[in-house]
């Protein structure tokens, strides 16, 4: 009797052992309504941390003269979210905030999932700096844009922006960006964008092309190496004998390493080497940054 059993048993078991073999599909992009888009976060970042960056313009004009490691902020959003009863979909808010010792900046940036795959997003800046010599000066920056994402690891971007620069050189730009998550480790992301001086009390016009590339590589949930580089590939000027912006003339590359504490708090420090604007040469430059991401 024993080795009836055995046969019986094997023909029980087959069935489970067939059905657990079947491969598991990549999460895809279309999600049904009324459902969270949690499972696409899941498949769009490196750390499944339910985030993904927009590329928003430097929010402190004191910062564009120091360059940076890219000429825009990350500014990391959460896109879990419910659907409400409203025909039109949800708009999420967030902030962002800095403050230097002569000076501040508020931001609040708008975002909103009108079809699964399109992300559009719009923000506001608003800026005071105040120095012993000149006293107070205002500024503003606006930025609107939409992120599409083609699959799970490509998605592209467009912006545009507007910097009032306290009504002395305002300036527009506009842009194309990237990202492809080459694996579950590595990231790449850049793009090509045009800025244009507006009407100014100097009767001045410039306007430029830059590039900029980012590399991550992750090594551990908590750890990540990131690569920069950026360059002007065009620049056009009115007045030869005027410098062009710093904004719009600025060659850099550089690294750095970045640590997250926790699910919401990193650090991020590194050495960039970017054009000195008065000997030409290339000089290094430490980067130390804290970040912040929404939490689950």
């Amino acid at each position: 009797m024993r080795h009836l059993y055995l046969p019986l048993l094997f023909l029980f078991l087959c069935p489970t052992l067939h059905a657990q073999d079947i491969p598991v599909k990549q999460d895809s992009l279309k999600l049904e309504s009324g459902k969270s888009t949690e499972q696409l976060i899941d498949s769009l970042t490196i750390n499944h941390n339910e985030t993904v960056p927009l590329r928003l313009p430097r929010l402190n004009p004191i910062e564009n003269m120091e360059p940076q490691f890219t000429p825009y902020e990350r500014h990391r959003i959460s896109l879990k979210r419910e659907r409400g009863t409203s025909l039109l979909p949800p708009i999420q808010w967030s902030g962002a905030a800095t403050d230097l010792i002569n000076s501040k900046s508020r931001t609040a940036v708008a975002t909103m999932l009108p079809a699964p795959r399109l992300l559009l997003y719009g923000s506001t800046t608003l800026g005071l700096v105040e120095t012993p010599y000149f006293g107070k000066a205002n500024y503003y920056n606006l930025n609107g844009g939409a992120q599409y994402f083609v699959s799970p690891r490509f998605t592209l971007g467009a912006s545009g922006s507007y910097h009032s620069d306290f009504g002395f050189l305002p300036h527009w730009s506009t842009g194309l960006d990237a990202s492809y998550q080459v694996n579950r480790n590595l990231m790449i992301d850049g793009g090509l964008t045009y800025m244009q001086t507006a009407g100014n009390m100097f009767g001045l016009s410039q306007n430029a092309v830059t590039m900029d590339l980012h590399g991550r590589y992750r090594l551990n949930d908590d750890w990540f190496l990131n690569a920069y580089g950026g360059m002007p590939v065009m620049q056009q000027n009115n007045r030869p004998a005027a410098p062009m912006m710093p904004v719009m003339n600025t060659p850099y590359y550089g690294g750095s390493v970045e640590h997250w504490f926790n699910s919401t708090t990193g650090v991020e420090a590194g050495m960039i080497w970017v054009r000195d604007m008065f000997s030409g040469k290339m000089r290094p430059q430490p980067k130390l940054e804290l970040l912040f991401r929404p939490g689950r």
